[in-house]
């Protein structure tokens, strides 16, 4: 059974403790490998025309300047005749995708070899573009020029595309994330503090306004910020929850304006071709913690707890509490790998506590922001990336048998690495409601 933003079918094994010093961008890594040789030609070039190619068996007398220029002018429209007639439209065209790519070369982080091989490939599909690119055109010109479905056959790739680029198709779903990725951007409208996600779990769950309770967007006097929120358009969970504790950790060291990692811009220029068309046909991810150590401006401090300890009768107190030490030393921890089950999916629940025996339908990615005590039992408090269950309540052994882990990064986070690009917005992304977005990230 789908389910929302979820890895599906694939378990994250998440590691003890990861280090890596210095700045971290996923780099030359990209996704147009391939052959940009043209394809033998069946026509080959008659014997009496080799000495014309250089290829003389004895010396020649020396000609008059004017025979050598009618001869290679003869010459050049020889080899026009021979290639066919379409071969200058086929060469314009060739120059007209070279001129799109190249102009989308920043945007989307071309390479000179990028857009060689994505135009030869577009050439030899026999694919065109207008001077002026329209919706259609730019979204073919990107994932020829990410090299989105290189490896299938040519007839395979074109149908693929065609479908694709339909309306009310089996491709539906994909072109809209498509068009959020290349044409849209990361959208942002205001939010009025009365009706945020947060706001909305207060009033369902009152307990958290309690004085003993915490919440790190609320309470740490660091996060200048304040709550951040999100919903999952262009990227995945897997993405999400990296970029928000990243901002709540780079708000932590900085003052001024909010930001946040733009997260379809960062797709756009980074992903592989692989990873996009995992993203864009199937909807699927990757890690979490692999994904956060690509964007941390230093993860050498990162630690995780597996939630399984939370239970352990010896040492699982002691892990309790150090890990509400942590969140409010280090502040927000990602949670990665939470299995999620279909209990999980209803809307309207808020709170989980025990065992969750129904299904099991895939893995999710969201950040642990709060702590409280009910009755002496812990409570934490999980930010969510669905608009109408922006939060939810779980107590230790919830957790345990979702077999999640929770990361702290105990290293500074001055800025967002200066390789990828920012938003200052504080709502992202939050034009629609979880049911109108189900069909389209399942």
């Amino acid at each position: 059974m789908a389910s929302r933003c979820l890895v599906h079918s694939r378990r994250m094994l998440p590691s003890q403790v990861f280090a890596v010093d210095g700045p971290l961008a996923k780099t030359a890594v990209k996704g147009c490998a391939g052959s940009t040789e043209r394809q033998p030609t069946s026509k080959a070039i008659p014997p009496p025309m080799l000495a014309l190619c250089g290829a003389r068996t004895a010396p020649s007398p020396q000609k008059p300047a004017q025979v050598l220029q009618r001869r290679a002018a003869a010459w050049s429209a020889w080899i026009s005749a021979w290639r066919g007639p379409g071969a200058e439209a086929e060469n314009t065209q060739l120059a007209v995708v070279q001129e799109h790519m190249l102009n989308k070369a920043e945007d989307w982080n071309l390479s000179m070899l990028d857009i060689e091989a994505g135009a030869q490939l577009m050439r030899s599909d026999r694919q065109s573009l207008p001077t002026e690119l329209d919706e259609r055109g730019t979204i073919l010109l990107f994932l020829y020029a990410k090299g989105v479905l290189r490896q299938e056959v040519s007839e395979a790739r074109k149908a693929k595309l065609a479908a694709l680029l339909l309306p009310d198709d089996i491709y539906e779903e994909s072109k809209q994330r498509l068009r959020r990725l290349v044409l849209e951007g990361e959208h942002s409208q205001s939010v009025l503090d009365d009706s945020n996600s947060f706001t909305r779990l207060l009033n369902l769950l009152p307990s958290w306004r309690d004085n003993l309770s915490y919440v790190a967007f609320r309470d740490d006097g660091r996060i200048s910020c304040g709550l951040l929120e999100r919903v999952q358009l262009s990227g995945l969970c897997y993405m999400h929850a990296p970029v928000v504790l990243q901002a709540y950790l780079v708000a932590m060291q900085a003052t001024g304006t909010s930001k946040m990692l733009d997260l379809a811009d960062y797709i756009r220029k980074y992903r592989t071709a692989k990873e996009l068309e995992d993203h864009i046909f199937r909807d699927e991810g990757g890690s979490s913690q692999a994904f956060l150590r690509e964007i941390l401006s230093n993860s050498s401090g990162v630690v995780d707890f597996s939630c399984r300890s939370l239970v352990d009768e010896i040492v699982g107190q002691a892990i309790i509490k150090r890990i509400v030490s942590n969140l409010k030393e280090f502040g927000p921890a990602l949670v990665s790998g939470f299995m999620v089950t279909e209990n999980f999916l209803d809307a309207k629940i808020h709170q989980y506590f025990g065992q969750d025996n129904s299904n099991e339908v895939g893995l999710h990615a969201m950040v642990l922001v709060g702590h409280r005590k009910d009755g002496g039992q812990d409570r934490f408090l999980l930010q969510n990336w669905w608009s109408d269950k922006g939060f939810i309540e779980v107590d230790a052994e919830y957790l345990a048998g979702q077999r999640a882990s929770l990361v702290f990064v105990q290293s500074d986070q001055p800025d967002i690495p200066v390789q990828f690009s920012r938003s200052s917005a504080r709502h992202v992304e939050l034009e629609m409601t979880v049911r109108e977005r189900l069909p389209m990230e399942m």
